[in-house]
């Protein structure tokens, strides 16, 4: 089934994400990673699932799994892996950092992945307002095709 990936380790943002997805995207499936590796790990397999790649780029410090240290990366690691392999799909960078989007977004382009920007803004409405309008953009395009 088509799916929708988002990265995004904020449990606030992540929770408004999987609720307008299950109201709003209920054709999709929808998986999400709190941290670039395990987001990494998921593409290898099933990256010809994916209809949409949602991206934050900062994931926060490091982690602990069981007794060990985990570095959950970010999202560039995620964008650097993407720009290995031929576009499968639309993706949307979703970060206030202002240094490091371009950069993902550059990356996408060069090797001909779509991709576009949302600023998150305005606590969580950008959520309900701009990410969504990019969903609807690029599913909607998607769904005609199929």
């Amino acid at each position: 089934m088509p799916t929708i990936l988002v990265l995004e380790d904020d449990e606030e943002r992540a929770a408004v994400m999987k609720r307008i997805l299950a109201e709003r995207f209920d054709q999709f499936e929808h998986v999400f990673f709190d941290n670039a590796p395990d987001t990494i790990t998921w593409l290898r397999e099933n990256l010809k699932e994916a209809a949409l790649i949602c991206l934050d780029h900062d994931l926060g410090p490091n982690q602990y799994h069981g007794d060990e240290v985990f570095d959950p990366g970010t999202g560039r690691d995620v964008v650097d892996y993407l720009a290995t392999k031929p576009p499968r799909c639309p993706v949307i960078v979703h970060t206030t950092n202002s240094w490091a989007a371009p950069g993902m977004e550059m990356a996408l382009a060069e090797m001909g992945w779509k991709c576009s920007r949302v600023i998150p803004s305005a606590d969580l409405k950008w959520i309900r307002t701009a990410w969504v309008r990019k969903l609807n953009k690029f599913t909607s395009a998607k769904r005609s095709v199929e």
